[in-house]
């Protein structure tokens, strides 16, 4: 498949440039196409819009700088241009893309750890990679149709002072918790590489396969932590994952399965 890129107003960004970035890319479905935002508000929004017009599944949109980014229940994802890793990729799945998120993730975990191999990633459930209980990257996948838009934002090269005070003690970058600076392009390329191949083999046989590779870093396993639903908030020890992704939690000896929710671990364990 051809290859084709494109900047819009790009004024800088010669790090994440599209052309680069689709020559560090091997993979062949995933970054034929890639285009570079000086400015957006947030890189799932064109890429849904995007993938409406018809775009090709594929399809890679990455922001220099993200001003709304968006996270689970409409939480707003912090982002620096300088720093952060942004941006989303168009899927059109043939089986249910629920656990995309968590597939995202994987990639994502297992592609910083082999950049970092000092560094253990975290995977907190549902969308959430962290380092050491902080929180570096963010995920959200969303539906529209046929479409699936998978987005994740990445605290790359942020230095301490880049983030606000509220995110101090809760948030992280690649770069504080290992001490040295890191290629965005070449990151960027390496999880869609890593990413395509998840999915194959997903799209083949789900994502079972990928059970105990996803449970080896579930954040909290085997620790008691407190799950908020809308039908009301549950304790128990976080035991593992479903074939579906799904959260399992027991309980009084019996184990529940939670399809959505956030988690937290409960304080008397911090």
């Amino acid at each position: 498949m051809e290859k084709r890129s494109a900047a819009a107003g790009l004024s800088g960004g010669i790090e994440l440039h599209p052309a680069r970035i689709m020559n560090m890319i091997s993979a062949a479905r995933f970054g034929t196409t890639v285009i570079l935002c000086e400015e957006v508000d947030s890189t799932n929004r064109i890429a849904a819009e995007a993938a409406a017009g018809g775009a090709p599944e594929g399809t890679l949109f990455v922001a220099l700088r993200q001003y709304s980014g968006r996270g689970r229940k409409g939480r707003e994802w912090f982002s620096t241009e300088a720093g952060s890793l942004v941006f989303s990729i168009i899927l059109r799945p043939q089986e249910t893309p629920e656990s995309l998120t968590t597939l995202m993730g994987l990639a994502a975990a297992q592609t910083i750890d082999e950049f970092y191999p000092g560094i253990e990633t975290s995977i907190k459930w549902p969308n959430d990679i962290f380092i050491s209980g902080t929180k570096v990257a963010g995920i959200l996948a969303e539906s529209r149709g046929k479409d699936v838009i998978v987005g994740i934002g990445i605290d790359v090269n942020e230095t301490e002072d880049d983030f606000p005070v509220e995110l101090k003690s809760t948030a992280v970058s690649l770069r504080i918790a290992s001490g040295s600076k890191l290629d965005r392009g070449m990151l960027l390329a390496a999880i869609v590489d890593r990413f395509e191949i998840l999915y194959t083999r997903w799209e083949m046989e789900g994502l079972s396969i990928f059970r105990f590779d996803i449970e080896k870093k579930l954040l909290w396993k085997g620790m008691e932590a407190s799950i908020e639903t809308g039908d009301g908030d549950f304790s128990g020890t976080v035991s593992g994952v479903t074939s579906e992704g799904y959260l399992r939690i027991r309980s009084n000896g019996e184990e529940r399965i939670f399809r959505a929710g956030d988690l937290s671990l409960r304080v008397e364990e911090r």
